[in-house]
């Protein structure tokens, strides 16, 4: 996997490059009136037809890898635009692929990177308290009250299982996806009937 990254890094920049682009084009684009109704923005957002599930899915993981962008914005958005069930399952894989990535690039690059910020007697202590309290902090993937996102990076560094880890956020993640995506769609039914 190491090797894969290390290949394909230039790739990976310029798609990740491609992404922040579409993101920004998309939070300017209200010029015709995409955020104007449900419809309109169902619209927008199928224009991309068959792909338009796999855009909302990368912008999902993409909010994933790239922390500052707010996690409930394109979860709400899944089920504002694809109703509670797509929606959800919309969401419930974004984060899982970006959950992925975030890891595998935290477990293969990032413990240079940490022991360059942090001394080593310092990671030591980290990963033996991350250890005692592993399963505590999986827990939050069932209901993030923490951002994933960082979680995700601590995990990656930690000397958790890549299959514990896999296994406790395909189950977290449902019950997250489905609470955001169902209420986006509530969220989509109240703000349409006001306007």
């Amino acid at each position: 996997m190491k090797h894969f990254f290390h290949k394909h890094r230039y790739i990976i920049w310029l798609v990740l490059f491609l992404a922040l682009l579409l993101v920004i084009n998309f939070i300017n684009l209200d010029v015709n009136g995409v955020f104007s109704s449900r419809e309109s923005l169902k619209i927008f957002i199928e224009s991309f037809g068959a792909f338009a599930p796999f855009v909302l899915i990368f912008i999902i993981a993409l909010e994933v890898i790239v922390a500052p962008i707010p996690g409930f914005i394109p979860a709400l958005t899944a089920g504002f635009v694809f109703g509670s069930f797509w929606g959800a399952f919309y969401v419930y894989l974004g984060n899982i692929i970006g959950s992925l990535v975030v890891f595998y690039l935290v477990r293969y690059y990032g413990r240079s990177w940490a022991e360059k910020l942090f001394n080593k007697k310092r990671m030591i202590r980290y990963e033996k308290a991350l250890g005692q309290h592993e399963n505590w902090l999986l827990f939050f993937y069932f209901f993030p009250i923490l951002p994933l996102d960082v979680l995700t990076a601590t995990f990656g560094l930690s000397k958790i299982k890549p299959k514990k880890f896999i296994i406790v956020i395909v189950l977290g993640y449902l019950v997250y996806s489905i609470i955001l995506a169902f209420f986006g769609d509530l969220l989509a039914e109240f703000y349409f009937k006001i306007i």
